[in-house]
């Protein structure tokens, strides 16, 4: 049996599946054509991925291929409804990183508060006068924190923003009752209502079909002038130029982006060079902590669906192929 790693992985990722029996392939392609032709050659029984795109063609490269892995939450890199309707499994890694993804969103918010980025290049710069010039920034006790998307990681967000700054946390799901929520969340009926009412935004969607350009500048009108924006889900999701534009316009104060519409982005994009932005390059998830437990989970993945065990993290639900 063999596993592609698109890119190089953890060692926990390899260990598990030696261990098992499985040979590791390491590609180091970077274009679909070229792993289009690994697969070809090699015919491997599983495909294992982080933010690279897996298409139909490299999926039907291989008449071996049975499994999918991501090492992560977000599965809009995979064609998931062609490995489903291929009898390919789709295997992933729930909850791995949802504590590093909320600890950098605070990490975020805090930034933004702060204005460290304009205070650092200034400070640099050589001016330690800054602190006597400062305005917008905050502490963030007694803020409001709005969550567009109360799953799991908004949920952690919300635990921390609550419990350790004191904030007060509102939120739009709806997909959400008040009741299943295991985080201090005041659940609103609108989305209206929370972009409205709060002092930081932080998205918390995945992106789909239905959410993809669904934040924009009817959104950002919305907002308090001296709000900030957080994103470290998915850049899709928003409608970058909107963003942009209401940064720019100062209609917003400032955002905190961790993921964007087209990755990577090059130095001149316009996020890169606006001071009320902190920006980091889909970092969000890639501690050592998250990045280990991910390749594990869905290592162990690839290997209960090879020695036909049962799935622990399914991610789709593949049609029996004759």
């Amino acid at each position: 049996m063999k596993v592609l790693f698109l890119k190089e992985m953890d060692r926990s990722a390899k260990d598990i599946l030696v261990k098992n029996g499985i040979q590791v392939i390491v590609s180091h392609s970077r274009s679909e054509a070229d792993y289009v032709r690994e697969i070809q050659r090699d015919q491997v029984d599983g495909i294992f991925c982080r933010t690279e795109e897996v298409t139909p063609a490299m999926m039907g490269a291989s008449a071996r291929l049975k499994v999918i892995a991501k090492q992560g939450v977000g599965l809009d890199n995979i064609d998931v409804p062609y490995a489903t309707n291929n009898g390919i499994q789709v295997v992933y890694a729930p909850g791995g990183n949802a504590n590093s993804v909320a600890e950098h969103t605070i990490f975020l918010m805090l930034a933004c508060a702060r204005r460290f980025n304009y205070v650092d290049g200034i400070f640099r710069a050589g001016n330690a006068e800054v602190r006597y010039t400062l305005h917008d920034t905050f502490e963030l006790k007694g803020m409001t924190l709005g969550l567009l998307g109360c799953g799991r990681i908004g949920q952690l967000v919300a635990q921390k923003a609550a419990r350790g700054f004191g904030m007060n946390v509102i939120g739009y799901d709806p997909y959400l009752k008040q009741d299943a929520l295991d985080a201090a969340i005041t659940l609103k009926k609108r989305k209206e209502e929370v972009l409205r009412e709060s002092d930081f935004i932080s998205l918390h969607m995945p992106s789909t079909p239905q959410t993809r350009g669904t934040v924009g500048a009817a959104d950002f009108a919305l907002m308090k002038p001296t709000a900030s924006f957080i994103n470290a889900a998915r850049g899709d999701v928003v409608v970058e130029k909107d963003l942009i534009l209401a940064l720019q316009s100062g209609r917003i104060l400032g955002a905190g982006v961790d993921v964007y519409a087209h990755e990577p982005i090059g130095p001149d994009h316009a996020l890169l060079k606006m001071p009320q932005v902190i920006a980091t390059p889909h970092t969000a998830a890639t501690t050592e902590q998250s990045v280990k437990k991910c390749c594990s989970m869905a290592a162990q993945g690839i290997v209960e669906v090879l020695t036909g065990q049962k799935i622990s993290f399914p991610a789709n639900h593949p049609k029996m192929v004759s």
